[in-house]
């Protein structure tokens, strides 16, 4: 690879719409952090803290645009490493918050390890699949199932099953760009699926399947049951109150900061796992719509700047960040709608979570550093 003698020579070649497209979204995202956040003092200091989360890492993003990424490239396996120590040292060195034994915390900042693992798991895999020519099975989807799987089962422990899905879709994605048949992905799909059945009977805890129960209850609800009455007192309250914020909004919304969900504390969590909620509630369906526009055009900017890419490595690592950021997204916003259990994922960007922003944003750096060059190719596929 060539690396530029003029380092700031590379930025006339970045897509700077998609980099606005992710201050967008870093826009709306403290638009709705300060709704959510202006009426209860114990969440006030999320604003200015996810403020500056965001600043540092779009500063830092445009750092990350100078270097040439083949550095990503080299030091691969040294950041998947860092990553899985940094999940393995939560057990003796992590706080435990509600449960769940997933930050580092530290003076006036917590740092949640799983978040940088996304991003260390999709430089890994990129690494290891842009030599893989073949497209049998074992190479090129078991092997990277085993290098995705590591993180993966130690972010299940912790608790965090949310997280945990989002890798299945970039090990797919990753795994039939570098090659793998259809047929070998929808086995894997297979096996996850029965994998997800046996840890319900095995891995999960009370209260996550407590949640996947009350979500395949909840499609047959007689409004005239006493338990079901409970159930919303209860296991169903957070799903349930999010599904009403995103139906009472309507088409048009209550108003940023005028959501009754919100405003009068009805829905739990808000700012983080059912951020987009609160957006159905105060902007309505047309809001909503804008929002996922967004969304939409960063996964399909990400997805260009792949398919222009001949180099592998650079190719890869777009897929990954733009199933990571699809899934991710989709997921949570199913979650806010009740079409799948909840999870406690956040929404890229949008809810709040310094870790994730910074984690997320410096993805988004890496890709378009990718996109900002063009690397002659000589293996075959480099034509395709």
């Amino acid at each position: 690879m060539r690396l530029h003698k003029n380092p700031l020579a590379v930025l006339r070649n970045v897509d700077w719409w998609l980099w606005l497209v992710t201050c967008a979204i870093c826009v709306v995202s403290l638009a709705f952090l300060r709704s959510t956040t202006q009426d209860d003092p114990r969440f006030a200091p999320q604003f200015g803290k996810q403020a500056l989360f965001l600043v540092v890492g779009l500063g830092f993003g445009l750092l990350c645009l100078l270097p040439h990424y083949v550095h990503a490239m080299r030091l691969a396996w040294l950041a998947y490493g860092g990553a899985v120590l940094s999940l393995l040292g939560l057990p003796l060195f992590g706080s435990v918050i509600n449960g769940s034994r997933r930050w580092y915390s530290l003076p006036g900042l917590l740092i949640q390890p799983s978040e940088f693992a996304k991003l260390g798991a999709v430089i890994g895999l990129a690494a290891l699949l842009r030599f893989e020519r073949r497209a049998s099975l074992s190479t090129s989807l078991l092997l990277p199932g085993i290098v995705a799987g590591i993180p993966a089962c130690l972010v299940l422990v912790q608790p965090d099953l949310g997280s945990t899905l989002v890798y299945v879709p970039i090990t797919l994605a990753m795994s039939y760009a570098a090659g793998a048949r259809g047929r070998h992905v929808a086995v894997l799909c297979s096996i996850g699926f029965f994998a997800f059945i046996a840890a319900y009977f095995s891995v999960m805890h009370g209260y996550q399947k407590q949640r996947v129960d009350v979500w395949a209850q909840h499609w047959n609800w007689d409004e005239n049951s006493r338990d079901v009455r409970d159930l919303l007192r209860e296991a169903a309250y957070q799903p349930w109150q999010g599904l009403i914020a995103m139906g009472s909004g309507g088409m048009t919304g209550f108003g940023l900061g005028h959501g009754p969900q919100n405003r009068y504390d009805f829905l739990p969590y808000r700012s983080e796992d059912y951020i987009f909620a609160v957006v159905g509630e105060e902007i309505g369906w047309f809001g909503s719509m804008g929002v996922l526009g967004l969304y939409a055009t960063l996964v399909i900017g990400l997805l260009r700047i792949a398919q222009r890419t001949r180099e592998r490595f650079g190719r890869l690592l777009c897929v990954g960040v733009a199933a990571w950021i699809g899934s991710q997204s989709l997921i949570h916003v199913a979650v806010c709608g009740w079409l799948v259990p909840s999870t406690g994922l956040p929404m890229p960007l949008l809810s709040y979570g310094g870790s994730s922003a910074l984690a997320t944003l410096l993805a988004v750096s890496l890709c378009l550093n990718v996109g900002a060059r063009r690397e002659p190719v000589l293996a075959g596929d480099g034509f395709r």
